[in-house]
């Protein structure tokens, strides 16, 4: 039986149990640590605090960057796609009106395309509880997907499995799927697919790699 595929989500031991449930339902292992693993095969940003100044702390920033230059899939979710943003040279809102309510997730309808459209139809309503968001787009990044007022809920990077959503997939999927909202279920297979494509890509290399070895040692 093939190994599930390994995700790291970059948070604190017990702090991201909706996450890790919700990996685990759609067929892959979490590892939740901030210690930057590299050898995981995926990468969760999940939510949390406020971005400060446009700055990522150096220990996130670097573990994005490994995580993309080995062209490893990332999905971010909520402070995770600003995050994504930010790192791409993005800016963001400091506090925008109609997205938070401290009584619990908001729901907005939305417009998505492409990959998002594809996993969530084109018009999915989706959770919503931040305050600040997206302001410049950063490089290669594109929105898929936005709000009546404009406010980008979704990014997709054209040619890395990149993908990044403002709204909680997690609250809206598996056990805590909801009937007013879209599941939000594909977004994570999306992640194990992503995953797996790499790993199949990993022992391919090594193979070939194995190849050229025995044939120089002939």
């Amino acid at each position: 039986m093939a190994r599930k595929p390994t995700v790291l989500v970059y948070g604190i031991q017990g702090s991201c149990e909706n996450y890790c449930r919700a990996l685990a339902a759609a067929g892959m292992e979490a590892l939740t640590t901030m210690e930057g693993d590299t050898a995981a095969d995926g990468l969760l940003l999940p939510g949390g605090g406020d971005i400060s100044g446009d700055t990522l702390p150096d220990g996130e920033r670097r573990l994005i960057e490994r995580f993309v230059s080995a062209g490893r899939p990332i999905l971010g979710i909520c402070r995770g796609m600003q995050a994504l943003n930010v790192f791409f040279g993005g800016t963001l809102y400091d506090r925008i009106p109609g997205h938070q309510d401290p009584r619990g997730d908001l729901l907005h309808p939305t417009c998505a395309v492409g990959l998002l459209a594809g996993l969530l139809t084109t018009s999915p309503t989706v959770t919503s509880n931040h305050h600040q968001a997206v302001r410049t787009v950063g490089r290669e990044l594109v929105v898929c997907q936005w709000t009546a007022d404009g406010v980008a809920e979704g990014l997709c990077h054209p040619s890395l499995p990149i993908v990044g959503v403002q709204y909680h997939p997690e609250r809206q999927s598996f056990a805590l799927s909801r009937p007013d909202a879209a599941d939000g279920a594909p977004l994570f297979h999306w992640l194990r697919q992503a995953c797996q494509k790499q790993m199949r890509a990993s022992v391919s290399r090594r193979k070939l790699t194995n190849d050229k070895k025995y044939q120089t040692l002939m």
